[in-house]
């Protein structure tokens, strides 16, 4: 064992991957995990906009994140909801094509949304 392994770098622990600056949260977000490595799907529909976010258009029976709304008491803010922008998939942001592309891979997806319209 080398304490060189030990000391402060430039990337995250699987050393592959440069470390991303952390952004900014806001009180109007929440996170949600989702395990899609059984293959299922995330059972939303969404948009890309112009500002890097994806919004909700609809929340689709059986699906993932329908399976997560259930299993939350009713009078929880972390409902997903038509309306809501996605802003972060596992670290990726700014990028709806980034978005889009961490949603579809099959692991457990942190997913961070917005309840606000107005996300800068």
């Amino acid at each position: 064992c080398s304490c060189e392994d030990e000391t402060t770098s430039n990337y995250v622990e699987d050393g592959k991957r440069p470390r991303q600056e952390s952004r900014k949260r806001t009180a109007n977000e929440f996170t949600i995990i989702i395990d899609r490595r059984n293959g299922d799907g995330l059972g939303i529909d969404a948009s890309p906009e112009k500002n890097g976010t994806l919004e909700v258009k609809n929340v689709t029976p059986g699906g993932l994140v329908e399976r997560w709304n259930q299993s939350l008491p009713d009078d929880s803010r972390e409902h997903v909801r038509p309306g809501m922008r996605v802003i972060e998939v596992n670290g990726r942001y700014n990028s709806a094509m980034q978005l889009i592309a961490a949603c579809r891979e099959n692991e457990v997806l942190h997913i961070t949304l917005s309840t606000s319209l107005d996300n800068h």
